[in-house]
C-alpha cells in the first residue's frame, strides 16, 4: 500500500472538493434544468452547512453558540477553503466581516460559460444557505448582507448583530 501524507490528503481533497461541487451542478443542470438543479443544490448546501458547523464546533471544542463562536466557526471554514477576509469586531454585539475574495466566485470568474450565473448563485445560494445556517446556530444573531462581489460590489460583507 502506498504511504500517503497529510499534505497528499490536503492536496487531493482541497482540489477535488470545489471541482466536485461545480461539476455536480453543471451536470445536474444539463439533466434537469437550472431552476431544479439550483433548488436541489441549495437544499444540499443548507444541510451540509449544518453538518460542517457541527463538526467544526466539535473540532474547535466550542461549547456555546455565541456571536464570537459563530465567527470562529465560519472563519475556520473560510480559512481552510482559501477565502480572503477581514473580521471587524465593532463591539461584543456586532461583527462585520468583509470578504475580499470568495473561492467559489473566483472559480466561476475563470469559466466564461458560468460568469452569467454568478449573481444567481449569490442571490439564490450563498445568501439563503448562510442565513439558514446562522439562524439555526443562534436565532438571536441577526444576519444581513449589504454588499456582494457577485452583484457588482468590490467586496462581500457579512454583518452580524446580537439581539438582546
Amino acid at each position: 500500500m502506498r504511504k500517503i501524507t497529510d499534505a497528499d490528503k490536503l492536496f487531493y481533497f482541497e482540489k477535488n472538493f470545489f471541482t466536485m461541487d461545480g461539476v455536480w451542478m453543471i451536470e445536474t443542470e444539463k439533466e434537469i434544468g437550472w431552476d431544479t438543479a439550483l433548488k436541489i443544490d441549495k437544499a444540499v448546501w443548507i444541510r451540509l452547512m449544518r453538518i460542517i458547523f457541527r463538526r467544526i464546533k466539535k473540532y474547535l471544542k466550542i461549547e456555546s453558540n455565541t456571536l464570537g463562536d459563530l465567527v470562529d466557526i465560519i472563519t475556520f471554514r473560510w480559512s481552510i477553503e482559501g477565502w480572503i477576509y477581514k473580521v471587524n469586531r465593532i463591539s461584543a454585539l456586532e461583527v462585520i466581516i468583509d470578504i475580499k475574495e470568495c473561492p467559489y466566485k473566483a472559480i466561476m470568474d475563470r469559466n466564461p460559460e458560468r460568469q452569467e450565473r454568478i449573481p444567481l448563485i449569490c442571490n439564490n445560494m450563498c445568501f439563503p444557505f448562510y442565513k439558514a445556517a446562522f439562524k439555526e446556530f443562534n436565532p438571536k444573531i441577526k444576519f444581513e448582507r449589504k454588499k456582494a462581489m457577485g452583484l457588482g460590489d468590490n467586496k462581500c460583507d457579512f454583518c452580524f448583530k446580537l439581539r438582546e
